[in-house]
């Protein structure tokens, strides 16, 4: 399957993820989204902290053919779902304890829900990268279609069943980590153990057991990323806290629908990223002109979208009732951080292939405590206007330090990373070529 054609399937998520940002407030208002994006978004912390680098730690190990698959996928499962489990705990546990501050006004039903539920989302994420990393980019795409599409029918009849109320996404989040876990897991277990028409001395090759030493070297090699991954997940998602406590969930629901409908912009990053990084696994130098190659075809979309919806900012109390007029503004401030930040993702994929995953922790703390102190800072000065510049900011300022890095470690020129008027001739061509096969 081209690269191309991989990517648009990533893409499709975009149009279910403008129907998730637009049906969430119109179901919810500001309040009750806001309590849900609390709730959610400390199961993503349990993700921050129990995956472990693990993801990332794969694109190197598969490429260096360090160990079957299936020991890697019983080690990681083992791995992850233990430091999940005892996040989860120590989470609830604490969560009495920031009813005041960070969490006030979120139902503990809702924590306990979404708590449990990251179980479910760190096997469905751990699945679908080894499906990722095995090349089959349809069924990876598939499942994220097909939780999306489960998401949407369940909020909307919760929002039949349970009017503005934050139970209901609550619930549907839910299930639809649950289901593609399952989903995800049964494809990978009839993939390695089942498929192919293996032998039984292979089948029981294929074993999904955890190995002591394994895991031991996937702890040492994601320990770096795993405070990366803190580091995001408090510059990214520290915001909404933030707020909460010095404003109200009102607001947060506000911030987050604006984040929601900014990160459309990532969509693009993804669906590349999604394709590329099963590429990389090739000599650096291929993967560092390869990277710079899909950057900048990824930047000249990023662009364009981000544009649009700038341009459709205004029409925000129209698409999310006038709760939401606030979003309009707070869209326009973050775009730019959001193209950055696709930008770095993009670039932090070559990072990974050579090894460097101590700089981009480094990078990503760098990031989490700028953005904080910056959101804080512009909460408390301006409000929720403040939050959003003081996000944006962060995001290019670490974006700037990424691609400094990359153009110093892979000796790849920065223009190389910046649209050409070759590559827009290329959209013209293949624009003109769609139009003369009608």
């Amino acid at each position: 399957m081209s690269f191309a054609r991989q990517s648009l399937g990533s893409l499709l998520t975009l149009g279910f993820g403008v129907a998730v940002s637009v049906l969430l407030p119109r179901v919810l208002g500001p309040e009750a989204r806001g309590e849900y994006q609390l709730a959610v978004k400390l199961a993503g912390l349990v993700l921050a902290v129990a995956q472990w680098g693990i993801p990332e730690v794969l694109l190197q190990l598969m490429a260096d053919g360090r160990a079957s698959t299936a020991k890697l996928i019983g080690t990681s499962l083992s791995l992850g779902l233990a430091g999940a489990a005892v996040t989860a705990v120590v989470l609830g546990l604490a969560a009495p304890l920031l009813r005041d501050n960070l969490l006030r006004g979120v139902e503990p039903l809702l924590l306990w829900l979404t708590l449990a539920g990251s179980l479910a989302s760190l096997v469905g994420l751990l699945a679908r990268r080894f499906i990722q990393l095995g090349g089959r980019l349809d069924v990876y795409n598939g499942l994220d279609v097909g939780r999306t599409l489960l998401f949407l029918a369940m909020v909307a009849l919760g929002g039949i069943l349970l009017p503005r109320q934050a139970l209901g996404p609550t619930i549907a989040w839910l299930l639809g980590e649950i289901t593609l876990a399952v989903a995800a897991t049964a494809f990978l277990w009839q993939h390695v153990r089942g498929g192919g028409g293996r032998s039984p001395e292979a089948r029981v090759s294929a074993k999904w057991s955890p190995e002591p030493a394994l895991a031991k070297e996937l702890a040492r090699s994601g320990a770096p990323i795993q405070l990366g991954l803190l580091g995001m997940f408090v510059g990214s998602e520290g915001g909404a806290f933030v707020l909460n406590a010095n404003l109200d969930v009102a607001t947060v629901g506000i911030y987050s629908v604006a984040l929601s409908v900014s990160r459309l912009v990532l969509q693009v990053s993804i669906a590349l990223r999604t394709a590329l990084q099963p590429r990389l696994v090739t000599i650096e130098q291929d993967s560092a002109a390869l990277t710079a190659r899909v950057t900048r075809h990824g930047l000249l979309w990023m662009v364009v979208v981000a544009f649009a919806l700038a341009i459709g900012s205004p029409l925000a109390p129209l698409v999310f009732t006038s709760e939401f007029a606030a979003v309009g503004p707070a869209l326009v401030l973050l775009l730019p951080g959001m193209v950055a930040y696709g930008v770095w993702q993009l670039v932090a994929s070559h990072l990974l292939r050579i090894g460097r995953r101590g700089l981009l922790a480094s990078i990503a703390w760098l990031f989490g405590l700028t953005s904080m102190v910056l959101q804080a800072f512009g909460a408390q000065a301006v409000g929720l206007t403040g939050a959003a510049t003081g996000l944006s900011i962060a995001y290019i300022l670490a974006t700037v330090v990424v691609l400094t890095a990359f153009v110093h470690l892979s000796g790849r020129p920065a223009r190389e990373l910046l649209p050409a008027p070759a590559d827009l001739a290329f959209y013209v061509g293949l624009t003109r070529r769609a139009l003369a096969t009608r």
